[in-house]
């Protein structure tokens, strides 16, 4: 059976942060492109929230062969641990994501 419209929960701007920080943690550094399929986003809106997540000292970024990549701070993973005990105390399923693309 097909599930509805209504019956997806739309992601909010923290769970994206979180999303985005969760796959960029499970690849130890990861690209823009990689994030953005990972977390089922266009490049062009994930590129802003890792900018926003940048500047917030969440991420670090570093050049590598050429290429941007980033990396998450302690900061970004006390967020992550925050995160996950708010997600479970509310009882918010927290997404598994899409690693390996």
């Amino acid at each position: 059976m097909p599930r509805k419209k209504t019956d997806l929960l739309k992601r909010t701007r923290y769970d994206i942060y979180a999303e985005i920080l969760r796959v960029i943690y499970i690849y130890g550094e990861c690209p823009l492109t990689r994030a953005a399929r990972s977390t089922n986003m266009p490049v062009d809106r994930a590129k802003t929230i890792i900018n926003h997540l940048l500047k917030r000292g969440l991420l670090e970024d570093e050049v590598d062969e050429g290429r941007r990549v980033y990396k998450v701070t302690v900061l970004g993973h006390q967020y992550l641990e925050l995160y996950k005990r708010i997600a479970t105390l509310v009882g918010v399923p927290i997404p598994e994501p899409i690693v390996g693309m």
